[in-house]
């Protein structure tokens, strides 16, 4: 069972009380200072916006993050899947008897 325990951010110098899974605490606290340091940036640098358009500012620099890194991760899968579909090939040459050495198990450079 889940323990759920009360934790406190920190956003714009207002405290907000937030319940969460105890295994999330650290990961509330991070995200509320991402949330916090993007307010920030955007309430420092555009003056004349109120705090729903600094707010739709900091979502949108946040998703923009989010989507760079899935984009990334599903790059780095389908690298991932490449070589191990090349070294199941080269695998499967070696025990089939189609190569003599090991040699032809290495990477290609």
């Amino acid at each position: 069972m889940t323990n759920i325990k009360t934790c406190k951010v920190k956003i714009l110098n207002k405290s907000y009380e937030i319940r969460c899974p105890e295994s999330e605490e650290e990961n509330l606290s991070l995200a509320a200072k991402k949330l916090n340091d993007q307010l920030t940036k955007h309430k420092n640098n555009f003056k004349l916006l109120d705090n729903y358009q600094t707010l739709l500012l900091a979502a949108l620099d946040i998703s923009h993050e989010f989507v760079i890194c899935k984009n990334q991760q599903e790059q780095q899968r389908h690298q991932v899947t490449q070589f191990i579909s090349s070294l199941e090939h080269k695998i499967n040459k070696v025990v089939g008897g189609e190569v003599d050495t090991v040699a032809h198990l290495l990477p290609d450079r």
